[in-house]
């Protein structure tokens, strides 16, 4: 949640003595990052810098100075709400700002309320709003731009501000601290993760289907309760068929049945026995029968489940063709059938592309 002392706020105002008043009522309420501004072209520079509120002036060096900030905001695409705070209040000024996208249009001449107050509510108000909401700009501009933002930054945890990526890191805490270092605003920055990773725990609850598998293990055999190598194509076969489908989850360690089998004899089957060094093994497999050009389409996730530890291998549909090669020179293409991988032939093949 965004509190008062985290929303940055730029303050543009060219009476030296309303702005003294205005900083120190800000400053009272316990707005923390204000800076300020004396004219539009001034706030034009400050705004290269990303801020969360612009309280802006309507009348200062040009009559429509107001109106200005308020098309420099649409035109940069900048995420920021605008709120007019002026003396020279009209209710034909009040209509325009709206139609153009003001948050809220404040006199502060206003009888009966203290027009500081109304501000602070104003702001906390739009606080409120893009804590439960976010920036329906950025919302729109990712749903526009969603599948090549995926394309590139499948997997990762991004920050869009001004409808443009920021940041990009592999966890949601990591960009946390990323914008915290930067200084950067945060309820006009919409944080997304790309792709879709539903949690272990609630794909167990569903059945098998096109987009979803369950293995009980990537290479120990359960009936010779050894390592059985050939077991491992299984998993491949599945992941080479995500690829040319939809895309779907490899879940290993859970049995057919739901029932969680884990991961610890797998582990006993490598000389470190580590999640880090299982998820190694994955893509090892993946880089040697499928080819590296595959390997940004994979991403493992692990939980522990039941005191058990079980991999989801998450995968995304490829834009081009995976062939999985088990004995060299031999490939052979998959492609999902309801809830199992099946192998097609060349002349089915070309049908399919």
């Amino acid at each position: 949640m965004i509190e008062r002392e985290n929303t940055q706020i730029l303050v543009i105002e060219d009476n030296p003595r309303y702005l003294e008043e205005l900083l120190e009522s800000l400053d009272d309420f316990g707005y923390q990052k204000v800076t300020q501004a004396v004219s539009a072209e001034d706030a034009k520079q400050q705004l290269q810098n990303p801020c969360d509120v612009i309280i802006a002036d309507m009348r200062m060096e040009a009559d429509d100075s107001g109106f200005d900030i308020l098309n420099h905001v649409k035109e940069n695409n900048l995420s920021a709400v605008v709120i007019i705070l002026t003396a020279n209040d009209t209710v034909a000024d009040c209509r325009r700002a709206f139609r153009e996208n003001a948050w809220d249009y404040i006199s502060k001449n206003m009888i009966g309320e203290d027009p500081l107050e109304v501000l602070d509510a104003s702001i906390q108000e739009a606080i409120t709003y893009f804590n439960h909401w976010g920036n329906r700009l950025n919302e729109q501009w990712l749903e526009e731009n969603r599948e090549t933002l995926e394309a590139q930054y499948w997997g990762q945890w991004i920050a869009i501000i001004n409808r443009n990526v920021i940041e990009t890191t592999d966890t949601e805490s990591e960009l946390f601290e990323r914008l915290e270092e930067r200084k950067l605003p945060r309820f006009t920055t919409t944080i997304k993760q790309m792709g879709d990773f539903t949690p272990i725990k609630q794909l167990i609850e569903r059945p098998e289907s096109d987009q979803l598998e369950f293995k009980s293990t990537l290479q120990w055999d359960v009936r010779q309760q050894q390592q059985n190598k050939k077991l491992q194509q299984n998993c491949l076969k599945t992941i080479a068929a995500f690829l040319n489908s939809e895309g779907g989850v490899l879940l290993i360690g859970v049995e057919d049945n739901s029932n969680i089998f884990g991961l610890e004899k797998d582990l006993s089957c490598l000389k470190n026995p580590s999640l880090d060094e299982f998820e190694r093994k994955i893509f090892d497999l993946v880089k040697s029968n499928i080819g590296i050009p595959f390997l940004p389409y994979i991403k493992c996730r692990f939980e522990t489940i039941q005191d058990k530890n079980v991999c989801g291998v998450y995968v995304r549909k490829a834009n081009q063709k995976a062939f999985l090669e088990l004995n060299k020179g031999n490939l052979e293409f998959y492609v999902r059938n309801g809830n199992a991988s099946r192998p097609i032939n060349i002349p089915d093949i070309y049908n399919y592309v």
